[in-house]
């Protein structure tokens, strides 16, 4: 996101002529010249719709009295929120902006803004640097001149939010590795006189991992590690009224089990797990006698998240995506209506075609107003929705792209060559016949999955806006399809798992979708280890690879892992034990560093130089031994950003160079220099 209009007209008037020199670049790809010239193609939509949007507006947030509105937008040339009475208009007189410059990563740290419950305060977070060394913050919406209170000033020091605190009051719970870098101890802070408190304290030897505060806002559960070693089993354990702990579950090492909701009066527990079971289900305990409930599963997927009313009670839906996205409503009532705030969506127009799914997103404390959420295949609308009333106000801008601007992805599966079922996405490029240049994005992880996208203004539309087929594949060892198939991908991240990349390119080839002499890989992390396996292993003639924060050397990247992790035994099952030197050894022997010198094609590295997940050194040490070779490698790195890029200009100079990098070596379209590339760097 980047500056308001008044700026941006400014700096084009005065830029007039250097904008006028800018100039794109026509396909060379064969079938895409052809559909060129035949004007089949759309519209080449600047980088900047896809990094820098000077119209979004989204997040929206009720504060729990229901009379206020919190949201992300663009403020002055930088991120920032907005606030505004839930009565008023979008941007009537009433709306105040605060400039918080770039927020964390969104469901890394818990939520990066959150209403305090007194209507009044917004706590929200801050990475500064990319080294994951977050900090916390308090704004008054009140008082939007007011300096922001900084809650946690401690350098090198780790914080989340955890929860609200008690209705009507300006405090919140929040989790800091301040005192013991390996753990998190929890803390309760007060916005109104800007104090903290120490609740509860990880000791020696209980090995706390996580807090849980419940329904009456008090501490009331926690998950702690049994042994030293991660893999270690943990506990579950309910705080009682005498403030002893009693045991819930003992969690395996393999298994899940997240807290979702925790009501001691009401004797309820909610959670997620796949304990006694391959997918992930929602369950409803009796604190009493320990006896589970299903409420909700699925036979294809892990179910992936459940939403619950703000204060208590149980949950009114859950979402999983099998292919499409669902959201599925445990309250028949709500789910009513939210079908009739649609019909009305649909009748004004802010909508065209039934949605995907149509979830709360958030819910003031008396449960009488929402804001909805309504996805459709290439748009996300939200609204405001009074209950009492029926009134419907759309609170997100027009962002619609044009009619043929962008395509679809859409969910396919196939069954590799060892008879296991792996799914993923794929997005066509506009106005091409016939097999298009491919782009293969390989998502990180490998404990993570690719997810549906509507065809809005994403990386991977710009992409299919360029001219290319971007396939995404959730290869085994990704999460969400239960326990049995992430654990498939355990020691074979340089084997099973880069054929069933493979396997999913040639898939692609075999359906006509990629032409299979113009194939480019690109991956983050994970992603960008299996970028330098591909062009090792040379399953496809690639074309060239971009690596985004790619791990070369596991041994090095595993023996310098941030001592807040406590998920060391999914390394070691997925990739070996370190401290085992015949593991270490298959380790380095399994590194893209040991086999660089097979890399022949042109290679794109990217990585940020405060990367604590997978030190830059790795991507050092790659470069300079292509270099050696004599092999075309160029080499971009960010010295303010850590394991992701998350600064609008710096992804903006990002994507630009991973634009040029693929039509010169893919030959598809490049809308060439960006005025926005203008801009000053962030300092915030």
């Amino acid at each position: 996101m980047v500056p308001g209009p008044r700026w941006l007209a400014a700096l084009a008037a005065s830029l007039a002529v250097l904008a006028l020199t800018a100039c794109t670049t026509a396909p060379t790809d064969p079938a895409l010249a052809q559909a060129h010239r035949r004007g089949n193609l759309p519209p080449l939509v600047p980088l900047r719709r896809f990094v820098a949007n000077v119209d979004y507006v989204d997040g929206h947030s009720l504060s729990p009295d229901g009379k206020k509105l919190l949201w992300v937008q663009t403020v002055g040339t930088d991120v920032g929120l907005a606030v505004r009475p839930s009565e008023a208009t979008a941007s009537g007189p009433g709306t105040r902006a605060f400039a918080t410059g770039t927020l964390a990563r969104p469901f890394v740290f818990g939520p990066t803004y959150s209403w305090l419950p007194d209507g009044r305060h917004i706590s929200y977070i801050k990475d500064f640097t990319g080294d994951e060394n977050t900090q916390l913050f308090v704004l008054d919406s009140d008082a939007p001149e007011a300096r922001p209170w900084a809650v946690t000033p401690w350098p090198g020091v780790r914080s989340a939010f955890v929860a609200r605190g008690e209705p009507g009051s300006a405090r919140f719970y929040f989790a800091s590795n301040r005192r013991d870098r390996s753990s998190m101890d929890l803390f309760e802070a007060d916005a109104a006189t800007r104090t903290v408190r120490e609740v509860a304290r990880s000791e020696p030897g209980s090995r706390v991992v996580s807090w849980f505060i419940g329904t009456d806002r008090q501490l009331a559960g926690r998950t702690r590690q049994l042994g030293s070693n991660d893999g270690s089993e943990l506990a579950v354990e309910i705080r009682a009224a005498d403030g002893s702990w009693q045991r819930l579950r003992t969690v395996k090492p393999f298994d899940f089990f997240a807290l979702h909701r925790i009501d001691s009066q009401g004797g309820r527990l909610w959670a997620m797990t796949n304990m006694g079971r391959d997918k992930a289900a929602l369950v409803e305990i009796d604190l009493a006698s320990g006896r589970e409930r299903v409420l909700a599963e699925d036979a294809e997927v892990d179910l992936d998240y459940a939403q619950y009313p703000p204060l208590e009670g149980a949950p009114y839906g859950y979402a999983k995506e099998p292919g499409m996205p669902r959201f599925e409503y445990l309250d028949a009532a709500l789910g009513g209506e939210v079908s009739k705030a649609v019909q009305t969506a649909r009748n004004r127009g802010w909508i065209d075609t039934d949605p995907v799914l149509t979830r709360p997103q958030s819910v003031s404390e008396e449960g009488r107003r929402m804001v909805l959420r309504t996805v459709t295949g290439d748009e996300s609308v939200e609204m405001l929705l009074d209950r009492d009333t029926g009134q419907l106000t759309r609170l997100t801008p027009v962002r619609k792209p044009e009619p043929g601007l962008f395509s679809p992805m859409e969910p396919f599966a196939f069954k590799t060559s060892d008879g296991m079922t792996v799914h993923g996405y794929v997005v066509r490029p506009q106005g091409v016949k016939g097999p298009a240049p491919l782009v293969v994005d390989i998502h990180g992880g490998p404990w993570a999955r690719d997810a549906w996208q509507a065809a809005g203004f994403t990386s991977t539309q710009m992409l299919a806006n360029r001219g290319y087929a971007v396939l995404k594949v959730n290869y085994r060892g990704s999460s969400g399809y239960g326990r049995a198939f992430m654990l498939a991908g355990a020691h074979e991240y340089n084997g099973r798992i880069q054929r069933d990349i493979a396997e999913a390119v040639q898939w692609a080839i075999d359906r006509g979708i990629a032409d299979p002499q113009r194939i480019a890989v690109l991956g983050a992390s994970f992603g960008g280890f299996s970028v330098l396996a591909q062009l090792i292993q040379k399953p496809h003639d690639y074309r060239c690879g971009i690596d985004i924060v790619g791990v070369a050397n596991w041994p090095r990247v595993i023996e310098n892992w941030p001592p807040f992790w406590r998920n060391r035994h999914y390394f070691a099952m997925t990739f070996g034990d370190v401290a085992k030197p015949d593991e270490r050894a298959e380790m380095l022997a399994n590194s893209p560093i040991s086999n660089i010198d097979r890399i022949a094609a042109p290679l794109l590295v990217i990585h940020g130089g405060n990367d604590v997940r997978v030190l830059r050194q790795d991507s050092d040490d790659v470069v300079a031994e292509l270099r050696r070779l004599g092999r075309p490698v160029q080499y971009m790195t960010f010295p303010d950003e850590g394991h992701s890029v998350r600064k609008w200009r710096n992804r903006l100079a990002l994507w630009r160079e991973v634009e040029d990098t693929l039509a010169g070596c893919l030959g598809g379209r490049s809308n060439g220099f960006d005025l926005y590339e203008l801009m000053p760097r962030q300092t915030r």
